[in-house]
């Protein structure tokens, strides 16, 4: 892969954004969708072509297009850069945007405004344009236009099907939660470039060598200038990655077509958090207090998420809190320090997740646009493929071995279990956090293999209870009605789905554990490829933990999990066609609370939304625009008005001899002042 053809990576899907939307109408769906796909895949395989050349010679690539800018001390390039990190993500946005992309062809065949495809695949092309721009920049204002470019996207997406008032609003408020945390993003990095003085930079590779030729620049490790960028950069991640508090946007942005819920749960933008946290790891590493709060938050997320999936019934609502649940482990793996560990299950999950939700809607396009789990059952004797693809992922996410998702969330638990307390002190050094972090991601890891074999077994076993025609609208659930047998999708639906089963089963050996060493296979090739990345970092700290405790914490949570799946396989694979769900007979308050999911958006509408609707009409809009800008543009016509009413008229008579009078009065006053002066 040559250097100078590095541009070509984000900038073929942005040409196919470009000429798909000045095609427009004239293109059919499968043009367009050809189309698309094609520019992605082609940059796929640049992608792939990079990453080779970066292992073969153990050095990133770079390349600087142009001068962007240059203010003072600012001095902005449209640069890109591609070490180890930045080439492993490269690869999974365009390896498996391009698997959407060719899914998505056959999945709209059924979208009723067939003439609206073209936009749909321009704005898939446009997403994967701003998600690599994010990734490969080598400059945070790069980065940036890419983080509010898959922002955009993400609304433009969420809300396609824009004639539904209700799925526009779940894209505006995606957008809107998104600018609260890219407000927190854009806080962070006035901070650091003033806080940098002479040495200010916004070069990615500059900043790194400045602070690592001088700690101290801003204040050194766990300095109140190095604490409160690193919390508001965390601040940015939260909304892009949905974490606790910003969380409450990814469940609604299910009101788009599933193609597009693949996109952003697996691919895309929910991972941009992540490597964000990934890219600035020099940083936060010399923050323990954000280190832990991090840490802290994405464990909770994981478990406070994966107690409302349980109690879902929608199969793409409980795909979507699982997948702030897995972001939540990513955010502990990054949080301890274990930079490579939540990096790889930023990996596994794009395998496995893409593959839940493309299998999920192959089930809603064969099901006629059904999304409640309830009017399902059975469908394994009907789609033999999808269910066997189904199956990998589902082994994948609860963490069973052998498969990517053991290998990258037993990582995680091990290393959050071992990890010295003073790495992350949210509350002292003597504290230990990280165990109680573990603890929120062990029940979180339970819950998962529960509430993933109650869709299963929901779904799949059982008698098929008639489904269709009853989901969330237009597209991804208008529904006919139609009862028919349902049967297995087209090779343009399935073929993905076959692809992302094998990496769903095979992604794990990228980073085998400590303890496979005798097996004669390679182990933890991702953590050595990255540690070039990460060598500055606690990551390091993984190659000297005790890896003896490895294999007991999996071992405990391989019995937890099994235990789990138990329970759910007792409730629900035998379970009638008309038996009411077992969890919902005799709910408890928790059940009712994790079902209301916990009432987040009702005390957000409540205690925020509310309170500004009124700050600003009653305060803002009645006080400062009625009364302020408003009254004094009034005043001054009403002023003018009675000027005119009392004082202009006696003037202004209408008799010519009054005006010639004046004249000749005005005439006399000048000359008498002139003689006199």
């Amino acid at each position: 892969m040559n250097a100078s053809l590095l541009w070509l990576i984000p900038c073929l899907p942005l040409l196919g954004a470009i000429l798909i939307g000045l095609g427009n109408r004239k293109l059919s769906r499968k043009v367009a969708g050809s189309m698309a796909s094609g520019f992605v895949g082609l940059s796929a395989l640049l992608s792939f072509a990079t990453l080779a050349k970066v292992i073969a010679s153990h050095e990133a690539v770079s390349q600087t297009a142009y001068k962007w800018m240059e203010v003072g001390p600012l001095s902005v390039d449209i640069g890109f850069r591609v070490d180890p990190l930045a080439a492993v993500m490269i690869c999974v946005v365009t390896g498996v945007g391009f698997l959407i992309h060719v899914y998505s062809i056959g999945y709209m065949d059924e979208d009723k405004d067939a003439a609206s495809c073209w936009r749909f695949f321009a704005y898939l092309n446009l997403f994967i344009f701003s998600m690599l721009l994010l990734v490969m920049g080598d400059n945070f204002l790069l980065m940036f236009v890419g983080w509010e470019g898959v922002g955009l996207c993400s609304y433009l997406l969420i809300g396609f099907w824009f004639e539904n008032a209700a799925f526009a609003a779940a894209g505006k408020k995606a957008f809107i939660t998104n600018r609260v945390g890219d407000f927190s993003f854009v806080l962070g990095l006035f901070w650091l470039f003033w806080a940098l003085g002479d040495d200010a930079t916004v070069n990615f590779v500059q900043l790194q060598e400045t602070l690592a030729a001088n700690p101290l620049l801003l204040g050194g490790v766990g300095s109140f200038a190095v604490t409160g960028i690193c919390l508001l950069f965390f601040g940015g991640a939260t909304g892009k990655s949905a974490q606790i508090p910003l969380f409450v946007w990814l469940p609604d942005a299910m009101a788009g077509p599933t193609p597009v819920s693949a996109l952003i749960h697996a691919a895309t933008m929910v991972t941009s958090g992540i490597y964000m946290i990934c890219r600035l790891s020099f940083l936060f590493s010399m923050s323990p207090i954000a280190m832990g709060l991090i840490a802290t938050l994405g464990a909770l997320t994981a478990l406070f998420a994966a107690s409302i999936a349980m109690t879902q019934n929608d199969i793409k609502k409980v795909l979507a809190y699982s997948t702030v649940s897995q972001l939540g482990y990513m955010f502990l793996g990054v949080g301890i320090g274990a930079y490579t560990a939540g990096f790889f299950h930023v990996l596994t999950h794009a395998f496995f997740k893409a593959l839940l939700f493309l299998g999920a809607g192959a089930i809603i396009h064969a099901l006629h646009h059904e999304q409640d789990m309830r009017k399902m059952g059975g469908l394994r004797k009907h789609m033999k493929g999808t269910y066997w693809c189904f199956v990998a992922a589902y082994l994948a996410i609860i963490g069973v071995p052998g498969f990517s998702g053991f290998f990258s969330k037993d990582e995680i638990l091990w290393l959050a279990y071992s990890t010295p307390p003073e790495h992350v002190a949210l509350l002292g050094d003597g504290f230990r956090i990280q165990r109680i972090a573990y603890g929120f991601g062990f029940a979180g890891a339970v819950l998962t293999a529960f509430y993933m074999s109650r869709l299963y077994f929901m779904t799949f076993f059982g008698e098929y209870r008639g489904g269709g025609g009853h989901g969330d609208g237009h597209g991804d659930g208008h529904g006919d009605g139609h009862h028919a047998e349902p049967k297995e999708s087209g090779w343009l639906i399935t073929v993905p789905l076959v692809v992302l089963a094998a990496a769903s089963l095979l992604g794990g050996l990228v980073n085998l554990p400590h303890y496979m060493a005798g097996t004669g296979l390679p182990t933890e090739w991702l953590h050595h490829f990255l540690h070039p990345v990460f060598h500055h970092s606690m990551d390091a700290l993984a190659f000297d933990l005790d890896t003896g405790k490895e294999f007991p914490v999996a071992a405990v949570t391989l019995i937890a999990i099994g235990a789990s799946v138990f329970a759910a396989y007792k409730m629900y694979f035998n379970a009638p066609s008309d038996a009411p769900d077992p969890l919902a007979v005799e709910p408890s308050r928790i059940w009712e609370l994790a079902h209301g999911k916990w009432f987040v958006d009702e005390l957000y509408e409540t205690f925020l939304l509310k309170p500004l609707h009124f700050l600003s009409r009653q305060g803002l809009w009645a006080v400062v625009d009625v009364t302020l800008i408003d009254g004094a543009v009034n005043w001054v016509g009403r002023t003018a008005k009675n000027l005119g009413n009392h004082y202009g008229r006696w003037v202004q008579t209408g008799q010519i001899q009054t005006y010639a009078l004046a004249i000749t009065g005005g005439a006399v006053a000048i000359l008498y002042w002139l003689m006199a002066a």
